[in-house]
């Protein structure tokens, strides 16, 4: 199965932007639009802005909680600054993911006195606890909405919006629940990989605070950025119900997540659009809303590029070289009879290549 190279990809997801935000400006009064972002309150704006960032500290205290677990000792600081990379990363990257590979590599690299293979496992337990973090946070965020469709039947929502929310809703408690299944299948595989996911959800089970943690922390991040949306509507005189910023938020959250776009973009913008209009608010302001809820993640973001500058590290291009070598080290676990031969073998490519004896 051949894979598609990254520069298409990019390209590909940046052709699917352009051209949502080229359908979704066709339809609204862009003199119109580009008056009412000039208009916005920016006391609010300030307020969203400050908002956005105590939520992002906050989710760096869940994946901290997520990671020690699986050796790393980090300061909580290092956790929070690791975080904002990732974040700045997320600004340049086709998807979320160029950020979370950020996040994997930096809490690996910082323990690069080690031999080779357990540098493999340390990278393999650092992308454990991003996935886990990703995870439980959008677990959250899907079950917020399903629950705010619920409790709120007053908003009705056409059936091509509920029917997926309530499906990810049951398939997150679904998957919740096969989990030992899925440690039990993961003991009997032989690739290392396997065994390090089996081992992660082993120390995950005994430490049975850590899960309620994270999802009591991530309900907290979830509230406050619904919140925000509340801001950010009364920034452009729009009065958006709270009742309903719990539906606004995680549907267009999910939505945007999907990687079929550049980061998001039109997507995120169509879904306010399409959401907004549920609730007779214009288009150029539903629009309007979303951009300003992108500079608010984009320029929090720009405080992850200043740590990165600062911290002097290897240049964004060589992340995901370095997270590939990584992984390719994992692969070279094979059990303890191929430990037991790998230094002959090495012994024997040696004596061939090294030639003539050197005598003194």
């Amino acid at each position: 199965m051949k894979i598609i190279p990254p520069t298409l990809t990019f390209l590909l997801k940046a052709l699917v932007s352009l051209s949502l935000l080229s359908f979704l400006l066709s339809r609204v009064d862009v003199a119109q639009l580009l008056r009412v972002l000039s208009s916005a309150h920016v006391s609010y704006l300030a307020v969203a802005l400050v908002g956005y960032f105590l939520g992002q500290v906050i989710s760096s205290v869940r994946w901290a909680l997520l990671a020690r677990p699986l050796g790393f000792k980090n300061p909580l600081k290092e956790f929070v600054l690791l975080y904002f990379i990732g974040m700045f990363f997320n600004l340049f990257a086709p998807s979320t993911v160029g950020g979370d590979l950020g996040r994997v590599f930096y809490l690996a690299r910082g323990r690069t006195k080690r031999e080779e293979r357990e540098r493999g496992m340390l990278t393999a337990n650092a992308l454990i606890s991003v996935i886990a973090d990703r995870a439980i946070g959008m677990a959250v965020l899907v079950w917020i909405g399903a629950v705010a469709l619920v409790v709120f039947p007053e908003y009705s929502l056409p059936l091509v919006v509920r029917a997926p929310t309530f499906a990810l809703a049951l398939g997150f408690l679904l998957g919740w629940a096969l989990l030992p299944l899925l440690k039990r299948f993961l003991e009997q595989r032989e690739r290392a990989v396997g065994q390090n996911l089996s081992l992660a959800l082993g120390i995950y089970q005994s430490h049975h605070q850590i899960v309620p943690q994270t999802v009591l922390l991530s309900l907290i991040v979830h509230l406050l950025q619904a919140w925000i949306q509340l801001l950010l509507g009364r920034a452009l005189d729009v009065e958006i119900p709270w009742s309903y910023c719990f539906i606004l938020y995680p549907l267009v959250g999910v939505f945007s997540a999907l990687p079929i776009s550049l980061n998001g973009i039109g997507l995120r913008e169509g879904g306010y659009l399409f959401l907004l209009g549920q609730i007779d608010t214009s288009s150029e302001r539903a629009i309007a809303l979303g951009l300003l809820w992108f500079m608010i993640v984009a320029l929090d973001s720009l405080i992850g590029g200043v740590v990165f500058v600062m911290r002097r590290g290897p240049k964004p291009s060589a992340v995901a070289p370095g997270i590939r070598e990584s992984g390719q080290v994992m692969e070279k676990d094979r059990g303890e009879t191929q430990e037991r031969e790998e230094p002959e073998d090495i012994g024997k490519r040696g004596n061939k290549n090294a030639g003539p004896e050197r005598r003194v």
